[in-house]
């Protein structure tokens, strides 16, 4: 049977060809692309890059390549590493720096450069952070990054799956899938191997068999029998091969696969040699039949699919004698410590596999690889127990393992194991015999309880570290600041202020820089929660400016997630959205990713604080930190529930809602969960759970009122007495008297304390009256007081002016007025898509027989042509000869987003063309 090597043109694959010559040519022209190819195992994925690679090689690009190896615990950065080799790591003092440095020698690397990296469904998690940061910094380099998978390995819970999703939605992205071939395509394939037609039974056996896998249907056609016999599966069929060879063919094609996808001809041969097999004539063996590929030093199987069957061909005793094998003889030359590890954790050597494994996870912590640190010192804690004498070993005792593993676990932003780890630590230490180790594993661990959204453990081990360490630990002033942070993020201010003052001259006096910036920021953010506005906003600005002197990441990181909060609690969202988006901006400059989800969050919340919610939904589409904890979403992903609920969307709530309480429930955290319990409440109640949304504001309430949070404590108050308004039960005026009381009563004990009422809670405070009113006597006063307190929040003008036609009509007031004001609610409910609200007005207006306007009143200031304000944005950047990619690019939204705002505009502009629209945009002064 003669044999002729498969290209993609030659299986119908020129399509996919000319899409990444495309994308290469964006590439060349300074304009960063990602091309996300993915398809099943054996779908020709390999080889379509590789002939788009070569062809790209051949015209002139760099061409940087490398692969996912497939190991039980991760080599970081292994696919970067073989792409670019000697480029990790160079001692910088941080990842952020390390993760810039690379991006530079990738863009510097060529004009265009091409990145392939094969087999992200194995991309450990250092690579997949490293991909993610790369697309903001290499978004306008000459760089076209391709990556591959398998479809069918990345499932929902994957974590692959999860990176490439927000991948998918960059600007600059796009999937490509490969599909299974047709029959025309099989029989294309069948002809190009075969060099003649191939008869009808064959074809339909390949069909059949194969299922239009490429992979397969060549090695069925290798494997053709004279008469029957044709296997079923990948692995039977390259198990039938196998068998036609030499017996030395086949002990080598086991080693090898132990080995992985690529082996060295040295390492083989020493291994063909311990196994007394004929290296030279077994090695022409399997490459004459397909199963390897020679290289320029070493062999690779054809595809990881022949590997993976041989490998899963051996018996679990043959497995281990070849691990032992291979791993005898890495261990004699220069081999990465996570794959000598691998080899001696699969052969079972417990004694080797507890020393390498503490060493990989050393070296990845030096690689700033905390996730794979992570692995490798839960395989030695693992085998600990079974060593000969582990300390000896390793020369690290128990509480030291579990120091580090807890480390590398919160680092990789999986804190709840990290608590989990340190209170294994905690455990086996005496108090009394190490008072200073003990304090300070305390100190670890309330800031991963914190991390993982815990505040009651987090305060009683930051209690608890403050009572043993000694008073002149150099420890002592970061606890101090980790005890103010604490009464801060739990909202209480009065607390963190105390905390606050005493901190600062002790970190001055240590030269802690960082414990210095948090007591800064602890004051701003306190201070304003207590009212005291002005006072907060200077410490805010002074924290900031700490931040750029110093240009520490972190400390600009927590700026740009707590400044932008602040200024929507006091009323100025479009000075909080500026700074959102700079900071996310400055991440890819700085590195502070951690931060980053928070920050998209307050870009959220600026946007719906500002009625622009459309654009709050977009906002959700920036890039995120993967590695994030779910804590890191709740600002995002709380906002974008509530929009959902005004919108009427209570399934897409419901999810958020759900996720949400994963993550808060039990915690008592007041500045997130005051929040849920609200949401929750309002959901409820709109279904008619009475129950539910009952306890949900009475559980919002305990929360709130436990704490000094008055805005929340306000809001949720709101949304409690508004539940009993909705529901009309018997026993609703009590409850309702007695949520009344017990708030106001909050707020004025907090008053009595020297706070002052925010503007935000004196409205909820409003709004709680009035919502009292609908339960007590109708009061259309109530309403309008409500109404004249909106400020920015047209929603709420909307649902005041709704209530306040209501209350006219249950008081037997002027008609007229309630037209108005429902004329006014109806307004505002279409222009913000307010399903619910927009329900309740047609309805009272139904009910009360009055007839409203056709068209509401618009609210002033509405664009003659009905443009949103980000529609507004969009038009001025058609004036200036923007692309729907540039355009996506400075709003930050996804293209697709960008692409459906200028359609809508050119429709309501009346036009058919970009210049068109270019021409008003110019006319009403919005381009130069």
């Amino acid at each position: 049977m003669s044999r002729r090597v498969s290209v993609p043109e030659l299986i119908g694959r020129r399509s996919e060809l000319a899409v990444l010559g495309d994308a290469l040519a964006d590439a060349a022209a300074g304009s960063g692309r990602l091309v996300l190819v993915e398809g099943d195992a054996g779908v020709g994925k390999t080889r379509l890059v590789a002939e788009f690679a070569d062809r790209a090689a051949r015209d002139g690009a760099t061409v940087l390549s490398g692969g996912c190896p497939q190991l039980e615990a991760d080599i970081p950065y292994a696919a970067f590493d073989e792409a670019l080799p000697g480029t990790f790591f160079t001692g910088r003092a941080d990842r952020a720096s390390e993760f810039r440095r690379v991006a530079e020698t990738i863009a510097g690397a060529g004009r265009p450069v091409v990145l392939v990296l094969e087999d992200l469904h194995w991309a450990d998690a250092s690579t997949r952070d490293l991909l993610v940061f790369l697309q903001r910094a290499l978004r306008h380099a000459p760089v076209l990054q391709i990556g591959t998978h398998r479809s069918g390995e990345v499932g929902g819970d994957h974590p692959v799956a999860g990176m490439v999703a927000e991948l998918a939605r960059q600007p600059h992205a796009e999937r490509l899938r490969l599909g299974p071939l047709d029959p025309a395509e099989t029989t294309a394939l069948a002809r190009g191997l075969l060099g003649v037609e191939p008869g009808r039974e064959m074809v339909r056996v390949l069909l059949s068999r194969a299922e239009g896998n490429p992979f397969f249907t060549e090695e069925l056609i290798a494997a053709w029998p004279a008469r029957g016999g044709v296997p079923q599966t990948v692995r039977e069929v390259v198990i039938t091969r196998l068998a036609r060879l030499t017996e030395g063919a086949r002990e080598l094609s086991r080693l090898a696969s132990v080995i992985g996808r690529t082996v060295s001809h040295d390492l083989l041969a020493e291994l063909a040699e311990l196994s007394e097999v004929d290296i030279g004539g077994s090695v022409r063996d399997l490459v004459h039949h397909g199963q390897l590929v020679a290289g320029e030093d070493g062999y690779a199987f054809r595809h990881a699919l022949i590997r993976e069957a041989i490998y899963a061909d051996l018996l679990p005793g043959e497995r281990r004698t070849a691990h032992a094998r291979v791993a005898r003889l890495l261990a004699a030359r220069p081999t990465p410590v996570a794959e000598l590890a691998h080899h001696w954790d699969a052969a079972g050597e417990v004694d080797q596999a507890l020393v390498a494994s503490v060493r990989a996870g050393e070296s990845a912590s030096a690689a700033f690889a905390p996730a794979e640190a992570g692995a490798h010192y839960e395989r030695a804690l693992r085998r600990w127990r079974e060593a000969s004498a582990p300390e000896e070993l390793t020369g690290l005792d128990l509480d030291t393992l579990l120091e580090r593993a807890a480390a590398a676990a919160s680092m990789a932003s999986r804190n709840r194991r990290a608590v989990e780890l340190t209170r294994e630590r905690l455990a086996l230490l005496d108090p009394e015999a190490f008072p200073e180790r003990v304090a300070l594993a305390n100190a670890e661990l309330a800031h991963r309880a914190w991390a993982s959204a815990d505040w009651p453990l987090a305060r009683s081990a930051n209690l608890r570290a403050l009572e043993l360490i000694p008073a002149d630990s150099p420890e002592r002033v970061a606890i101090m600041a980790h005890r103010a942070g604490l009464a801060m993020l739990s909202s209480r201010h009065r607390d963190a202020l105390r905390f606050a003052h005493e901190l600062l001259p002790e970190a001055e006096a240590a030269g802690d820089t960082f414990s210095y910036a948090r007591g800064v920021m602890v004051l701003a953010i306190s201070s304003i929660g207590t009212g005291h506005v002005e006072e907060g906003l200077t410490y805010l600005r002074r924290h900031l400016a700490l931040a750029n002197e110093t240009r520490m990441p972190r400390l600009l990181g927590v700026n740009y997630a707590n400044h932008p909060e602040a200024l929507v609690w006091v009323d100025r969202p479009e000075e909080a959205l500026t700074l959102a988006r700079e900071g996310i901006a400055r991440a890819a400059e700085f590195g502070f990713d951690f931060y980053l989800l928070l920050i998209v969050g307050n870009q959220v919340r600026a946007l719906a604080e500002l009625c622009r919610w459309d654009e709050a939904l977009d906002a959700a589409d920036d890039p995120v930190d993967q590695g994030a904890d779910a804590f890191t979403r709740l600002p995002m992903d709380l906002a974008r529930a509530d929009l959902y609920l005004r919108r009427g969307d209570r399934a897409s709530a419901a999810v958020l809602l759900a996720t949400c309480a994963d993550v808060l429930t039990g915690q008592d955290d007041v500045q997130h969960g005051t929040e849920l319990s609200a949401l929750q409440a309002l959901l409820a109640a709109r279904e008619g759970r009475w129950a539910d949304a009952r306890a949900a504001a009475g559980e919002g309430l305990r929360v709130a009122q436990s704490a000094d949070n008055q805005h929340r404590a306000a809001r949720v108050l709101a949304v409690g007495l508004r539940v009993e308004a909705d529901a009309g039960l018997p026993d609703s005026p009590a409850h309702a008297d007695a949520l009344l009381s017990a708030g106001e009563a909050h707020l004025a004990a907090m008053a009595a304390d020297g706070a002052l009422l925010l503007a935000r809670t004196r409205r909820y405070l409003a709004l709680a009256r009035a919502e009292h009113s609908r339960v007590a006597a109708p009061s259309p006063q109530a309403w309008a007081e409500v109404a004249e307190v909106a400020a920015h929040d047209r929603h709420l003008l909307g649902y005041a002016r709704f209530r306040f036609a209501e209350a006219v009509l249950l008081t037997r007031g002027a008609r007229q007025q309630a037209v108005t004001a429902l004329a006014e609610a109806s307004a505002v409910a279409a222009s913000l898509k307010a399903l619910p609200l927009a329900e309740d007005v047609r309805a009272l207006a139904e009910r009360a027989r009055l007839t409203l306007p056709e068209v509401a009143p618009a609210p002033a200031g509405e664009d003659p042509d009905g443009l949103t304000a980000r529609e507004a944005e969009v038009l001025a950047l058609v004036g200036l000869g923007r692309t729907n990619a540039e355009i996506a690019d400075e709003l930050f939204i996804s293209v697709k987003t960008a692409s459906v705002h200028v359609s809508n505009i050119l429709r309501k502009l009346g036009m058919r063309s970009r210049i068109q629209a270019a021409a008003v945009a110019q006319r009403r002064g919005l381009s130069p």
